[in-house]
């Protein structure tokens, strides 16, 4: 099997969560794309590390233009329970339900690619409501990261290629309760200290 082969690029996008794009002929995207549409699943263009977090024991790779796989029809298997999903903590789902926030600003807007955010305005805004703060360092630095939900950029963080495959009815049910997610302080500013003038 060839690199180029549909099937490859398919199964390597469901074990690596995406396909870098570099090298590949339209051809094979095109038929890829087919092939995934006939299983149901479509290929959604986004912005993530090459190589990915999950296959680098260091520092993640250069941010490059890569396909990942979403789905094409409703329902999608997470909301069927046709198989075992991965669940994220709750420090998890705060951390990353604050990042979707900070991202997503306009919800007129589609979810991905969002816009960058400050790491450490999430760190300090979940602080400040209860959450350890080593727990959500981890995180934004490891846990959210492999599940390519976020990526950074130095202090900077993304909205993944993850964000970019979610489904058009969770995107919808988040675009209705957008307002009550948690955020950090709007302007990108700190929290004030107390006791600070």
């Amino acid at each position: 099997m060839e690199p180029s082969d549909p099937a490859y690029l398919l199964a390597a996008a469901r074990a690596q969560g995406l396909i870098d794009m570099h090298g590949l002929s339209a051809q094979a995207v095109e038929s890829t794309q087919h092939r995934a549409l006939a299983c149901g699943r479509r290929l959604v263009d986004c912005s993530a590390p090459v190589p990915p977090p999950a296959l680098t024991s260091g520092r993640p790779g250069e941010i490059r233009r890569v396909r990942t796989l979403g789905w094409s029809v409703p329902p999608v298997p997470e909301e069927t329970a046709a198989y075992p999903v991965r669940r994220l903590s709750p420090t998890q789902s705060l951390t990353f339900a604050m990042c979707l926030a900070a991202g997503w600003r306009d919800v007129r807007r589609p979810v991905y690619p969002g816009k960058p955010f400050d790491r450490a305005l999430i760190i300090d805004a979940l602080v400040e409501i209860g959450a350890d703060s080593k727990t959500v360092k981890d995180a934004l630095d490891t846990e959210l990261p492999l599940l390519l939900l976020v990526y950074s950029e130095g202090a900077k963080l993304h909205l993944g290629p993850a964000v970019a495959a979610l489904p058009d009815t969770f995107t919808e049910a988040v675009r209705r309760m957008h307002d009550h997610l948690p955020r950090p302080p709007e302007g990108g500013d700190h929290p004030p200290q107390e006791g600070a003038p």
